[in-house]
């Protein structure tokens, strides 16, 4: 029996010896197929196994330890498709040689050169880029705007709540202050520089790639890139047909998504299509409001949905030197919004650490939500893409944008803030007991007795007999802020040795168009179309003017900006050394059209009579100036530096005294000036990648909006003043930090990432104001005390993230996130200070604690058959619930904090085909 043992024994170890001696390895090389590029952490696998390995800074890669026989080698690379190859490993190595892959979007390249995406290492700014595969796995179930916060010095808050409410902030800019280009198209607004994500809510879902570009960025359009740039390139017709249906379910701002995808794949003759349609849609309610009106928003009370997306694209191959592209891209929805709860209210409802919705209330039986949109902002282009010979080629885009969009507001006829202070005395009355507006008690306050009056020749016709009925107090308006944009971009390149030469034209022709209407009257007949201070909106209306559903109120006015740029950018290359620079000359014009002819209050006659008709036409002048140079010292250490200095005209917004109601321009107005400079670092090699960079940025002669101050203003020298419109001029504030990001794959199947960003943004100098009083004269304002020092508003200085990213189980993928903020100062601007609303004390005393939050997310992939594959996905944000504040205002002697999400979910069913 022991002589069998040791026989059995002896048999086993030499299988084990053959076995570990029978181990083998596989090498290579992965590289573009159209450009002979090698291709940087391409993901290369045995199929069927855990073996795999990411290729390096030259494309190269090594499974090792692989036992012998025969595989699939599988090379996948995000855009382009994907190599599958027979492989027999023995006990040596294996080297398969260069495998080349191709794009698998037709135009992707070309719409990335021309869009201004770069490539790192060879790029002297600070970029953060999220692939295809990042967006549909890691942030599937987010929006564009929360998914790129996962980057040094970014920072993106949720608004109130509703769907598409998030802003944008990059080392303490405000969304006016970043550029956004879809394409390589700038999408911000032509008047007031502002990005409204709900214009493009479902913009995630059809874009492929998106950078950020801190600072100067790398567009060569004459773009608001004073904080970054923000570059979204959505995706091109793929070569090969297919589609996708996908069903989404969850908690947030949204509860149901159904999405469908269908691309025809690149015909015989050049043609290809794709299309991709998305439906979300909100459910239930929550705090016990779903009896009352099912459908009305899951997280924030009142804030429900109704969106659809569209995106198409449409390609042609003509010619090997000819090709041309069209897109379109829509997303019309009605959403409810919300008034944020400032803290008096919290207290006397007893509202704890939760979000409310100010907004909210019950109307004929039904919970009704006074804050409403409804959006739709189509974009479409068509790009020609002319390649004149292997060395220069010219790429033309041809954009059309075409909004309407509107809000709802409350208003209250007599008095400046609807419902402004909500007194425990009003509960049983305007308000219920869960500080809901009782909507019905408003409506018959319409209808008092009180209310009712008679005016003679309403609208100033003596032929229209008297009208009786009831003059509404409380009263919803509809707010429209339409635009038609027509813009052309031309970028001519050409490639001379080492230098590759670009030039070209933006031109850019918009026309706004603002104006208010009844929405509805609550009850009432009609409401008399004048302020509080029973100043006509309009005197072409005459004194008896009416308005009823549907009528203009309030201001009505077209906001005119045509713009005319030109841009040349010189690279240059020599073996480790990367060197650019470029410059802009852009001369832009702006003038506002009034329809009404207000008449305003009486201390401001000048400016409220002056509302009518075209206004003076303004000129500006401007230009940009950028260098940076990047020096590869070797194959893993890169420095780079860059500097630039730029102006820009004002906001049309901030041009006027008050654009609402006057064609008079702001005394004092000038070109905004910012100076910016950067220097970094940057440590790569197949398995760790480290960036280090410290920036600083003065903007000096800022403008800010216009309001009217109260007359008891503080701190000011305003002389014999009952009131002054104050929108300040020469404003100076310096941005300055360091971020710091790494990624470390510590073995093929995990990755590893974090970032800190470190900033220090404060108004560093606020000269004397010179500003419009009564009857156009200037009056004298000094508020350098009362500012100089303070933080800017809203974006926290200290942020920084932790994050995985695990493959190692066949077919599932699975990873968690780690977001923390730190001196998070209040939401305010300049001009808050000017106008008294806000003291420097509130201010410096209402700086909001630290937070972290943490999401995780899984999925996996699986196959029904040859032609269907599928994956089931889920994520959880906020994983540990926590209960904090993202960002606050200071709004009539109240702090309105921004309370955080929940912890909330996301299920989703996707099939392939």
């Amino acid at each position: 029996m022991l002589r069998k043992h040791l026989l059995l024994f002896l048999i086993l170890g030499m299988a084990m010896h053959f076995t570990i001696a029978q181990t083998g390895s596989v090498s290579g090389v992965v590289t573009d197929k159209r450009t002979q590029e090698a291709l940087i952490g391409s993901t290369v696998v045995l199929q069927g196994t855990n073996y795999g390995s990411l290729t390096g800074i030259n494309g190269e890669f090594t499974i090792e330890n692989v036992p012998s026989g025969s595989y699939t080698l599988k090379v996948s690379y995000i855009g382009f498709s994907t190599l599958e190859q027979s492989v027999t490993i023995g006990s040596g190595n294996l080297n398969v040689g260069t495998l080349y892959i191709e794009e698998e979007a037709i135009g992707l390249e070309e719409v990335q050169v021309f869009a201004s995406v770069v490539e790192e290492r060879k790029s002297p700014i600070a970029i953060t880029t999220f692939n295809a595969q990042d967006l549909d796995e890691r942030f599937n179930n987010v929006s564009l705007a929360e998914a790129i916060q996962n980057t040094p010095g970014v920072y993106t808050i949720q608004g109130n709540g509703g769907y598409g409410d998030q802003e944008v902030y990059i080392r303490g800019f405000d969304q006016s202050n970043v550029a956004f280009l879809v394409n390589g198209i700038p999408v911000n607004d032509m008047e007031n520089g502002r990005m409204f994500w709900s214009n493009f809510a479902g913009l995630n879902q059809v874009t492929r790639t998106t950078q950020v570009q801190r600072g100067l960025g790398a567009s060569k359009l004459a773009v608001s890139s004073i904080g970054g740039t923000v570059n979204m390139i959505t995706k091109p017709s793929d070569r090969s047909e297919g589609g996708r249906i996908e069903y989404q379910l969850g908690t947030g701002a949204w509860n149901n998504r159904l999405r469908f995808t269908y691309n025809t794949g690149e015909s015989s003759n050049g043609w290809a299509f794709s299309f991709q349609g998305t439906r979300t849609t909100t459910s239930t309610s929550r705090d016990g409001l779903s009896s009352i009106a099912p459908g009305q928003g899951p997280i924030t009370p009142g804030a429900f949905v109704d969106a659809w997306s569209y995106y198409v694209s449409l390609s042609k191959q003509i010619n090997n030197k000819h090709q041309v592209m069209f897109w379109a891209f829509g997303a019309p929805f009605n959403r409810g919004s919300a008034f944020a709860v400032d803290e008096a209210t919290a207290a006397t409802f007893g509202i704890e650490g939760q979000i409310g919705n100010n907004a909210l209330g019950i109307y004929r039986g039904e919970l009704f939500n006074a804050r409403q949109n409804k959006v739709h902002k189509p974009l479409t282009a068509l790009t020609h893409y002319w390649d004149l010979d292997e060395k220069t080629n010219i790429t033309t885009s041809v954009y059309y944008s075409n909004a309407r969009v509107y809000s709802v507001q409350p208003r209250d006829a007599e008095a400046p803030v609807f419902l402004n202070e909500r007194d425990s005395s009003d509960i049983g009355t305007i308000f219920t007991t869960d500080n809901l507006i009782n909507w019905d008690y408003l409506a018959d306050q319409n209808r008092q007795d009180g209310r009712q009056v008679t005016v003679p020749f309403p609208n100033g016709d003596v032929n229209t007999p008297s009208v009786t009925g009831f003059n509404s107090q409380y009263y919803l308006e509809s707010r429209h802020n339409n635009h038609n944009w027509i813009g052309v971009v031309s970028n001519f390149t050409k490639q001379i040795g080492n230098v590759r030469l670009r030039s070209g034209i933006d031109l850019r022709f918009y026309r706004g168009e603002h104006f208010a209407e009844v929405f509805d009257l609550l009850g009432g007949d009609f409401i008399i179309n004048e302020n509080r201070f029973e100043n006509e909106y309009n005197l072409l209306d005459s004194e008896n003017a009416i308005a009823r559903n549907g009528d203009k109120t309030n201001y009505w006015y077209d906001g005119i900006v045509n713009w005319y740029s030109f841009f040349t950018q010189a690279e240059y290359t020599l073996n480790k050394l990367d060197v650019f620079g470029s410059a802009t000359l852009t001369f832009s014009d702006m003038q506002r059209v009034g329809y009404f002819w207000a008449e305003g209050d009486p201390s401001f006659d000048n400016f409220y009579f002056n509302s009518l008709g075209k206004s003076e036409k303004r000129n500006f002048t401007t230009y940009t100036l950028k260098a940076g140079a990047n020096y590869r010292i070797s194959g893993r250490h890169n420095v780079f530096a860059n500097a630039g200095f730029f102006t820009r005209p004002p906001f049309l917004s901030n041009a006027f005294v008050d654009a609402r109601y006057s064609n008079e321009y702001r005394i004092g107005l000038k070109e905004e000036k910012v100076l910016s400079s950067e220097i970094g670092y940057g440590f790569k090699t197949s398995f760790l990648k480290v960036n280090v960079n410290a920036y600083y940025l003065q903007w000096r002669d800022r403008t800010t909006e216009s309001r009217t101050a109260p007359s008891d203003n503080q701190g000011m020298s305003i002389q014999n003043v009952p009131d002054v419109q104050l929108s300040l001029t020469g404003l100076v504030s310096t941005h300055q930090g360091l971020e710091i990001d790494f990624e470390y794959n510590p073995v093929s199947n995990l990755e590893l990432t974090g970032f800190v960003s470190l900033g220090d943004w404060t108004w560093t100098d606020v000269p004397p104001q010179s500003v419009n009083g009564p009857n156009g004269n200037p009056v004298f304002v000094d508020l350098q005390e009362d500012m100089e020092g303070l933080p800017v508003g809203t974006s926290p200085q200290t942020t920084a993230g932790l994050g995985f990213h695990y493959t190692g189980v066949r077919s599932t993928y699975m990873g968690a996130r780690l977001n923390y903020a730190d001196k998070i100062p209040l939401r305010w601007n300049p001009d808050d200070i000017a106008n008294n609303f806000v003291e420097r004390e509130d201010i410096l005393n209402n700086e909001f604690g630290d937070y972290y939050t943490v999401d995780f997310y899984a999925g996996r992939y699986f196959d029904l058959s040859d032609d269907i594959s599928g994956r089931i996905s889920v994520s959880i944000q906020n994983l540990f619930d926590q209960n904090y504040v993202r960002w606050a205002s200071y709004f009539f002697d109240q702090v309105q904090p921004g309370i955080g999400f929940p912890r909330t979910y996301t299920i989703g069913l996707s099939l392939d085909f």
